[in-house]
């Protein structure tokens, strides 16, 4: 079964913040393979694309907002100190302190995280659907949109409107 591209908000940051490299970073979970661009997106698929982005922006949101409660409400981190525990993970000798418990906490939280991105990946992907494209012609579009220019524009555009 194919996944999409994009998770979290990098469906807007990707758009919207100069389509980067790093955007393709910012999901590695959920990229099975690189997709290679199809040249040829006619207008309207790039009426469809964007309408499931649209539909992507609100499920990533509300994925984000349950994420957001479930550190805050279940597992008694804070937001911010959710990242700076994982920063520390990342960077072991950022001198940041974690405590037992944190660790613990955080284990918890990055569990139901993914819980949470699972069961948002087929919304995703019935969002893509209901637009009338498959997921796999979706990153077809995206891979294209992510490397042209104009593409990048006329997304922006329709996105406004």
């Amino acid at each position: 079964m194919f996944k999409l591209f994009l998770t979290g908000s990098s469906v807007l940051a990707l758009l919207l913040a100069g389509l980067s490299a790093q955007a393709q970073t910012q999901a590695p979970a959920l990229q099975p393979k690189q997709v290679a661009p199809q040249a040829n997106v006619s207008q309207q698929e790039l009426q469809k694309f964007t309408s499931a982005i649209k539909q992507l922006q609100a499920i990533q949101q509300q994925s984000r907002t349950e994420m957001v409660q479930a550190v805050q409400r279940h597992i008694g981190l804070s937001e911010q100190r959710f990242v700076q525990i994982y920063q520390a993970q990342q960077n072991p000798q950022s001198g940041t302190k974690v405590t037992q418990q944190e660790k613990q906490n955080f284990e918890k939280a990055i569990t139901q995280i993914k819980a949470i991105q699972q069961q948002s990946q087929p919304k995703m992907q019935q969002a893509v659907k209901s637009q009338g494209l498959e997921v796999e012609r979706f990153n077809q579009i995206l891979a294209s949109v992510q490397q042209n220019p104009a593409l990048q524009q006329q997304v922006r555009q329709m996105l406004k409107g």
